[in-house]
């Protein structure tokens, strides 16, 4: 009777050993609306030609579905647990177009789909070389845009270095102050397009 109580109390511990483990955790993570964005009830305005947002291009170190950190001037990390919950190109390519429908008014973004053929449309493309956390404490984006007009005529390539501190540690604030980020690029593009 002892050696099956005994047994029983070692398993038992055993149990509650392994409940206070800690949790293998996962979290996912989307790019925010940017909350001043109103477009997304905006009707198309009359006679506004289209831009078509063509897919966010991301380097290669970029394109996994972790979030990105540099821990130094050489090198990056994937995490592993903390990932992004779609494509982060997918979520910058409609946040570009959701944000261009609010921030101007010389065209109607829409992101290019088989359905939309871009043949005499005025185009843009974003192409990030970072868009990660960065051990400065700061949310770094960087990479250039091009315009091209209805004609296919290159209108210029807009190279873009943004920094935004993070508000605390952790990969939520690095996912707001990316966001931030985001922002502060659909204003520049909305004044260039609005300048061409």
């Amino acid at each position: 009777m002892k050696a099956w109580l005994l047994g029983s109390a070692m398993a038992l511990s055993t149990l509650v050993g392994c409940s206070s483990q800690p949790q293998d955790l996962r979290a996912t993570y989307i790019l925010p609306i940017a909350s001043n964005t109103v477009a997304a009830v905006m009707p198309q305005r009359v006679n506004q030609p289209l831009l078509v947002v063509r897919p966010v291009e991301m380097a290669a170190h970029l394109s996994g579905m972790g979030l990105v950190y540099q821990t130094s001037d050489t090198e990056v990390i994937q995490a592993q647990h903390n990932t992004w919950a779609d494509s982060i190109a997918q979520q910058l390519t409609q946040r570009i177009t959701t944000d261009l429908r609010g921030k101007q008014t010389k065209y109607w973004p829409s992101e290019l789909t088989p359905a939309l053929s871009s043949a005499g449309l005025a185009k843009l493309q974003v192409k990030f070389t970072q868009f990660n956390g960065h051990y400065s404490g700061d949310a770094v984006l960087s990479g250039e845009y091009l315009l091209i007009d209805a004609s296919g005529k290159l209108q210029g390539v807009y190279p873009f270095s943004l920094r935004v501190p993070l508000s605390q540690d952790g990969y939520d604030a690095q996912v707001s102050a990316l966001s931030k980020g985001v922002d502060q690029l659909t204003t520049q593009i909305a004044q260039r397009v609005a300048l061409k």
